[in-house]
């Protein structure tokens, strides 16, 4: 699946998804197969499971075994409405496969959102109404392409996507199931294994048509939480400008390769149960060393800064490949404030250093759809004392 252009789009916390397809002229053949149709959809994710820091005793995840349909991809899974509108999280774009078995071309889609209509539209091809098995992935940019093998979709396909990145701020996700439906907010038999669709020609049995995607995490998640200490958030205002991630394979600054390949083996199930059997991820040995990632940065951000709060966490959230990558450092970038307004520090950093294996288990490596968090407070290093380079250039403390 080739890259697609780049559009106005947006995708954030909890949002409906539509997308269309152009509807156009139909040939002869019987009912209607072959004409172009249109087509509208709804999505939702499962979300993360929180790791709860205890050695040896992380979070058990659990798909769903009937799940409860709620409209919206999850981005980041749903739990932090800070992550809605946030510029640097929008453009993100689904890519599609539209199988049928016994075919070895399966129709290619790439579906984004126009802040027109406020609708997702279908680029790069027209889907003929048939009977179809749908495969795909989130977000289609973060990939060089996409390829896609089966003799019989029915039952399940093998889908590779090409050149993910090791370290990313998007939340990487597969279709673990679809089903059609007969309007945007019904929907049945809809569960994870079940990858079958229908798209009735348009006019003939509905206007449009409807079809409801699940999601599955395939990267692990890093949750960074942003508090002010208190007291020190009565002198002064905490504004950031930028945080950047960098992965490491050792504590001692091994390189992690940039690109990743991922091969998802799927398989239909029909008790509830996930479809994924198994997740491989290859690194790219072409690729050049990790480099920095940008999980914010205020120059793509309307509000330009954002100000950390002391009372409400203010949460961001980076993806990186499961297994081995346990050791990280983040650095934040931003600028301090006295409470009348006036820019007393421009530009501080401060630099975190992160190892999965202390806080969560010496022996346990990342999981795939498991949320890592930490909590990072901003305070001075004498918070009594109040020292001015204390007070004008703080500290950030991993609190927990």
């Amino acid at each position: 699946m080739k890259r697609s252009k780049t559009y106005i789009w947006r995708l954030g916390l909890m949002v409906l998804i539509s997308m269309t397809g152009l509807t156009g002229c139909s040939d002869d053949s019987e009912e209607g197969r072959g004409q172009r149709v249109t087509i509208e959809a709804q999505s939702c994710a499962v979300g993360y499971a929180e790791e709860t820091g205890t050695r040896g005793s992380g979070a058990t995840r659990s798909d769903p075994q009937s799940p409860t349909w709620a409209p919206g991809y999850y981005l980041y899974d749903g739990l932090n409405s800070q992550f809605a509108g946030r510029k640097d999280l929008m453009n993100k774009s689904i890519g599609v496969f539209f199988a049928q078995s016994g075919s070895d071309s399966p129709e290619e889609g790439t579906f984004f959102y126009s802040e027109y209509d406020s609708r997702w539209h279908m680029s790069n091809t027209e889907i003929s109404s048939d009977d179809y098995f749908l495969y795909g992935f989130i977000p289609t940019e973060d990939a060089d392409h996409a390829t896609i093998s089966s003799t019989d979709y029915s039952n399940g396909a093998v889908l590779t996507i090409h050149d993910l990145d090791a370290v990313t701020p998007s939340d990487v996700c597969v279709i673990i199931g679809a089903k059609d439906g007969t309007a945007d907010n019904t929907v049945t038999g809809l569960q994870p294994g079940l990858f079958a669709t229908h798209l009735n020609p348009t006019g003939t049995n509905a206007s449009s048509n409807f079809i409801f995607l699940l999601f599955d995490h395939l990267y692990s998640a890093l949750r960074f939480n942003f508090l002010v200490d208190s007291e020190y958030a009565k002198l002064r205002t905490i504004k950031l400008r930028q945080l950047e991630l960098v992965a490491y394979s050792d504590d001692s600054g091994g390189a992690v390769k940039a690109k990743y390949n991922v091969t998802i083996s799927l398989q239909k199930t029909t008790d509830g149960s996930s479809p994924i059997t198994g997740v491989t991820f290859t690194p790219d040995l072409s690729s050049g060393n990790v480099a920095p990632v940008s999980l914010y940065d205020w120059e793509n951000e309307p509000a330009r800064y954002l100000t950390l709060s002391d009372t409400e966490p203010t949460s961001f959230m980076g993806s990186f490949v499961p297994g081995n990558l346990v050791y990280f450092k983040l650095r934040s970038t931003y600028d301090v404030f006295d409470r009348q307004g006036n820019l007393i520090r421009e530009r501080c950093q401060a630099e975190n250093t992160f190892d999965l294996r202390t806080k969560f288990g010496s022996y346990t490596s990342a999981t795939r759809g498991h949320s890592y968090s930490y909590t990072i407070t901003v305070q001075p290093t004498y918070i009594y004392v109040l020292s001015e380079p204390d007070l004008d250039n703080p500290t950030m403390v991993i609190s927990n």
